[in-house]
């Protein structure tokens, strides 16, 4: 049994597809199958089921694919320790933000690329609940995110600054003289909300949740840039999102949201009891001591 023959046999149950997995793992149909056979032939059972339109597993494909997958995920580890030796000279790192977050990523994303320019990183913009299921599936080393009111046990959630909930309009908005707002004062306005499942919508609606108020809402948006960019074009919308989210963005203003249950805690989240490479360990470097300067809080060194 072959390494090749499990990551063959993985990526054809994955894609239920000869012809896509022979595609993706850049091999012919034929060697991918033939390589399929003998594992088959080795095992001495049959893994799928053929027919001219379909690829399915068998009974015992479906036992035995979770193994194939730890022992290829194994392996993987394997490789990322001897890579970590040669002093971050290749590999690749796999992070996971939530669309919220990325702009915060910016300065640390530029500067481990420059300082590390032999590894890869692989950034993916997700919700939070996919990114922990993708942590939890190896398919992420991190995921950086506002902190989940819950988490699964087996995912370790660290505290990297503390932020809130704000009120953002544009600098000519009837609004910008203020400092501070009610919810009551947001019914006069349209309203455009980051879509739902994203972190600043799941806080905004867990406090407004049985109050009796009536929004105008004319617009929502999973992208945060072109969010802040049509409230500060508009001149008339008003939106609500974490404060930090205003990073080196101009032409607009964060006012305090008089309301408790604002609190947003800028976090990483890390598999438990899993190995950290040391990319990972190099970026979260970089990240706390990018949030020190910027004195947005809390850092967790002791980690690294």
């Amino acid at each position: 049994m072959e390494l090749r023959q499990l990551r063959y046999f993985v990526k054809v149950a994955e894609l239920k597809s000869f012809s896509e997995a022979s595609r993706q793992l850049n091999i012919t149909q034929s060697t991918l199958s033939q390589q399929i056979r003998q594992l088959e032939s080795e095992l001495g059972v049959d893994l799928l089921i053929r027919d001219s339109h379909h690829v399915i597993l068998s009974d015992v494909g479906e036992a035995f694919l979770p193994q194939a997958a730890q022992t290829l995920s194994a392996a993987n580890t394997c490789l990322d320790r001897i890579r970590d030796v040669q002093e971050l000279g290749s590999g690749e790192l796999n992070l996971g933000s939530t669309y919220s977050f990325l702009p915060l990523l910016r300065e640390t994303v530029l500067q481990f690329m420059k300082q590390y320019p032999g590894v890869k990183l692989n950034i993916c913009c997700h919700s939070m609940e996919t990114l922990l299921c993708m942590l939890e599936e190896h398919k992420i080393d991190m995921a950086l995110s506002y902190r989940p009111s819950s988490i699964q046990s087996n995912i370790d959630s660290h505290i990297l600054f503390d932020n809130r909930l704000a009120v953002i309009v544009s600098d000519t908005h009837p609004l910008a003289k203020r400092t501070s707002v009610r919810l009551s004062d947001l019914e006069k306005y349209p309203l455009a909300l980051p879509a739902k499942g994203l972190q600043a919508r799941n806080t905004f609606d867990r406090i407004v949740d049985g109050l009796d108020y009536r929004f105008n809402v004319r617009l929502e948006i999973n992208e945060v840039n072109v969010l802040l960019d049509l409230v500060r074009a508009s001149g008339y919308l008003v939106t609500v999102l974490s404060e930090v989210a205003l990073v080196r963005t101009s032409g607009v203003k964060a006012l305090t949201l008089d309301q408790q249950g604002t609190q947003m805690e800028g976090s990483f989240h890390l598999l438990k009891d899993a190995y950290m490479k040391r990319a990972t360990k190099e970026f979260l470097r970089m990240l706390l001591l990018g949030f020190e300067n910027r004195s947005y809080g809390m850092a967790m060194m002791e980690l690294l």
